[in-house]
């Protein structure tokens, strides 16, 4: 049955950035924002790579200062994001950017994506129960 209305290529992790992080190596220098992001700015969280628990995260979001343009993913502490929850993908450069192989990071192989979007939902309550717990 068709209803009309387009269906999501995926599901995948969403969270806004922390208006302030705490950076440095006492953790006392505070910053508006997360480096390349905005405070707030919508970023798309792929699941854990490797085995920190998802410590560190990669991220795809509008690089700060671009207004929209050029998308940007990096690796950042989870702790410096907020607002987890779950949203499909329908933007195939927002998709591209996701899938694209880690280069960066000398993998030839695309990262890992969401396998459901009930693990997506999951793991999203869980984020956000530590995000407002105050134990990223």
């Amino acid at each position: 049955m068709n209803d009309g209305q387009a269906r999501p290529a995926a599901f995948c992790i969403v969270a806004n950035v922390r208006d302030e992080t705490a950076r440095g190596c006492s953790g006392t220098e505070i910053h508006r924002g997360a480096g390349h992001f905005p405070p707030g700015a919508k970023v798309w969280v792929l699941p854990p790579q490797w085995g920190d628990g998802g410590d560190q995260v990669i991220v795809v979001g509008y690089h700060r200062g671009t207004r929209g343009r050029g998308l940007a993913r990096i690796v950042i502490p989870r702790r410096h994001l907020t607002r987890f929850r779950v949203q499909g993908l329908y933007s195939p450069a927002l998709i591209s950017a996701l899938t694209r192989p880690l280069a960066e990071l000398g993998w030839d192989s695309p990262p890992r994506q969401w396998e459901t979007r009930q693990q997506a939902e999951q793991i999203a309550a869980i984020w956000q129960h530590r995000a407002t717990a105050g134990k990223q």
